[in-house]
């Protein structure tokens, strides 16, 4: 008849192994949540107030209103980093 430290192995296992996948999330994954993002773009556009954000693939497109134009800024979901 099996201990119960034999029997638990394989939960064990399996739990150390859940853990893994969820700690090593995809490449793609998202990290940056949307209100984070609509700051980040703030910070690279002085002056300028949000209009919205869109997730679109593996970054966000924040839309900004500065006097009279409307710039996208794009925000990486994953990493934060800002571009124009």
């Amino acid at each position: 008849m099996k201990t119960d430290q034999t029997m638990r192995t394989p939960q064990i296992i399996a739990g150390a192994l859940l853990a893994v996948v969820l700690w090593a999330a995809p490449a793609g994954a998202q990290q940056v949540p949307p209100s984070d993002a609509v700051k980040l773009a703030l910070q690279a556009v002085p002056g300028a107030e949000p209009l919205g954000v869109k997730l679109k693939g593996d970054h966000y497109v924040v839309r900004l209103k500065q006097g009279g134009s409307v710039i996208q800024v794009l925000v990486d979901a994953a990493t934060g980093a800002v571009s124009q």
